[in-house]
């Protein structure tokens, strides 16, 4: 794997509220990939005392993808989802001590969502490097560009999780330490370079998780991606505990956006798995 620098312009502006107040031909839609199966209590941090009665309940949540298309910049995707290989093996061919399991149906898996659509994808941004947000590389074009938060390629061991990163040469990289926050969220990057899509580095679930922010005409949609796997996380304000990587920071990455939600109520919000 080839690790190289996504190429950043300076954001025209650091305040949401000029961002907000400048939609952009930009639309987005999500495409169900797979299930996973979660447990509520884990979910949802049972150590926080505002989600201590929280009792274990199996939850089968979706596996999303996102495209999202620009009248003028073309087609791209917010995380794969699974590739068509998970129909028929729950572990998708992978091989590892800690390989997650899905299920999928029949044309369920991210091929077959672009391919009935006639999309051809100028590039693939990823939230975070788990399996079930990035493993539908393996059916997708060699010649875009696949984009990772610098730092997230670290913490991936194919020799637990599986290798679903064959295939893919070379992964391109922001680097948010040259990026400087738009509070009350942390360091934001202006992905197409208009104010139509946004990157936020939104840290806990994994050391470089990335949150999205689609500004179009229908109005703002806020993409929490892993960063709350579901509305309850909002709605008690609790972050989960199961599959992060710093459950403090997790926290204070939720309380942010929260915060966020609140200053702009006119941006609907999606969390990852719902």
């Amino acid at each position: 794997m080839k690790l190289r620098q996504y190429h950043l312009n300076r954001n025209k502006t650091l305040k949401w509220d000029e961002v907000l107040l400048t939609p952009c031909p930009i639309t987005l839609q999500s495409f169900k990939t797979g299930t996973v199966a979660i447990n509520r209590k884990g979910t949802l941090n049972s150590m926080h005392p505002r989600a201590r009665k929280v009792k274990d309940e199996i939850l089968e949540v979706p596996i999303l993808a996102y495209w999202v298309h620009h009248e003028e910049k073309g087609d791209f995707l917010l995380d794969t989802g699974l590739d068509a290989s998970y129909y028929l093996d729950p572990i998708g061919g992978l091989k590892g001590s800690g390989v997650d399991e899905f299920h999928q149906d029949e044309n369920e898996n991210i091929a077959y969502h672009l391919d009935s659509k006639e999309i051809h994808l100028k590039g693939v941004f990823l939230s975070h490097l788990h399996a079930d947000h990035v493993v539908g590389q393996r059916e997708l074009p060699r010649d875009i560009k696949y984009v990772a938060a610098k730092g997230e390629y670290e913490d991936y061991h194919s020799e637990i999780q599986g290798d679903f990163l064959v295939g893919l040469e070379i992964l391109h990289e922001i680097d948010f330490t040259e990026v400087l926050e738009m509070p009350p969220l942390g360091p934001s990057v202006d992905l197409l370079d208009d104010g139509s899509l946004w990157a936020i580095l939104t840290p806990g679930h994994t050391k470089k998780h990335i949150s999205f922010l689609v500004n179009g005409l229908d109005g703002p949609i806020f993409l929490t991606m892993d960063a709350a796997f579901i509305q309850e996380n909002l709605e008690r304000g609790v972050a989960s505990s199961d599959y992060t990587w710093d459950m403090e920071i997790a926290q204070d990455t939720l309380e942010k956006i929260i915060d966020f939600l609140r200053d702009y109520p006119q941006v609907r919000v999606c969390p990852g798995h719902e």
